[in-house]
């Protein structure tokens, strides 16, 4: 067993529910425009990781966390992209 702290499912569902709304919020922003390429999906999930990186040395943990959103969220549309057979090579 380990030492670490256990995160309880009410926390893992309230984070989901978060993510949603983050999703949401990416769709009203962006629009629901598919990534076309895998190519494209990288750049922008890179772009989301150099920015989380950064956050990591030099923000709070809530700057962390909104780049770990951004980061789930570019994520999560990829999969549906890909899901949805809009994404070519």
């Amino acid at each position: 067993m380990s030492d670490r702290p256990v995160i309880k499912a009410q926390e893992i569902n309230k984070t989901f529910s978060e993510l949603q709304r983050r999703m949401r919020d990416r769709l009203n922003e962006k629009g629901p425009g598919s990534f076309v390429s895998r190519h494209e999906i990288l750049g922008a999930l890179q772009e989301e990781w150099d920015e989380f990186k950064e956050t990591v040395h030099s923000s709070t943990f809530s700057d962390t966390k909104d780049e770990l959103f951004d980061l789930a969220v570019g994520a999560v549309f990829a999969i549906a992209c890909i899901n949805a057979g809009k994404v070519g090579w």
